[in-house]
């Protein structure tokens, strides 16, 4: 199954993620060997160049005594490891004066194949260390269809931790914590982020997962589990599931009934799941549950008619809406949320 690529996400910031200067074939990657010293660094440029040549080497006990801030911890450092630190080399540390002789803060220059990137540090000195202030970087994650994030090697989990409606409207972007360097995310382009950290950027758009037949097959199992959990309710309208009734029911011996109650739900066939893309709050390309055939339930419970007294009653019902989305976890495997509104009546009319 072929799905479309959602659109390619913009930076508003030039010190954090930098746009890679393309020179292709034109590009002779010469890497910087001026740190080969086991002492500790007298300048600026060399505090700089250490750091960086220990990210290159993935050396991030060794990078840390260069951040002269507080190193992120537990959840903030997720990523924060060997695996998600790209390849690429060191080309160019220097530091620029101004106009009027002052020290800049320290640019950078990396390159990859793909070209080149520049930033800028800020370095500060007390008593002859030097070190790095902040150099960490934040990138937000766009809402999506994954539970996790994936970056270079790396896949950190990254479930829901509130309701799944809380997590789609207002806190399914993530703000993850990276090192400087070359990362893709979710196996797209190059980007490189490189330079002091302003705390602010646009959020990365994820591509869409493309489920396999077996992840069909999981996906089904999905639907059916999901739907299980819904004939628990004694609802009308039970939230977040793909079936309901809006209190007027057509039942089985043609008769319309309303003030229903005492409500079972019974499935008698399950719906036959499949994968479909749709437009998401945000307009964010999302995948959504389409139900090639429709399955069947039955509804009993208690209803009156023409205003009389209450009289059991069934009813036919089957599943709809498209209000459920396909969410892929980790391990490869989908599951089914309710991150939009349901239907409103599955009821009437059926037979």
């Amino acid at each position: 199954m072929s799905l479309p690529d959602p659109p390619v996400s913009r930076t508003r910031r030039e010190g954090l993620r930098v746009g890679w200067i393309m020179l292709f074939s034109a590009l002779t990657l010469v890497p910087l060997t001026v740190w080969h010293q086991v002492r500790e660094p007298d300048s600026a440029v060399e505090a700089v160049t250490a750091f960086m040549e220990a990210l290159r080497d993935k050396d991030l006990e060794r990078a840390y005594e260069f951040v002269g801030t507080a190193l992120p911890a537990g959840a903030e450092a997720a990523f924060l490891r060997p695996e998600a630190i790209g390849e690429w080399e060191l080309l160019a540390v220097e530091q620029p004066r101004n106009t009027i002789g002052l020290q800049e803060p320290v640019t950078v220059t990396i390159g990859t194949e793909d070209g080149t990137a520049e930033g800028a540090f800020t370095v500060d000195e007390d008593d002859g260390e030097y070190t790095l202030r902040d150099p960490f970087q934040t990138v937000t994650i766009a809402a999506s269809s994954y539970l996790s994030v994936e970056v270079n090697d790396l896949t950190v989990p990254m479930p829901p931790e509130t309701t799944w409606g809380a997590w789609y409207m207002g806190q399914a972007q993530r703000t993850i914590t990276l090192l400087p360097g070359v990362y893709r995310f979710f196996g797209g382009e190059p980007v490189a982020l490189i330079g002091d950290d302003d705390g602010g950027s646009e959020p990365f758009g994820a591509p869409l997962p493309e489920p396999d037949e077996e992840a069909a097959a999981s996906l089904q199992e999905a639907v059916n589990a999901y739907v299980d959990g819904c004939v628990e309710y004694r609802l009308g309208a039970p939230p977040g599931c793909p079936f309901a009734t809006d209190g007027l029911v057509d039942t089985e011996d043609r008769r319309r009934v309303d003030a229903v109650g005492d409500l079972v739900w019974t499935v008698e066939e399950y719906p036959v799941a499949a994968v479909a893309t749709a437009a998401g709050s945000y307009e964010e390309p999302v995948l959504v549950v389409e139900f090639t055939e429709p399955g069947r339930l039955v509804l009993e419970g208690t209803g009156t008619e023409d205003r009389g007294d209450p009289a059991p009653f069934t009813a036919a019902c089957h599943f709809g809406g498209t209000g459920l989305h396909v969410l892929e976890d980790a391990d490869g495997s989908f599951q089914v949320a309710p991150l939009g509104y349901g239907p409103e009546d599955t009821c009437r009319g059926t037979e």
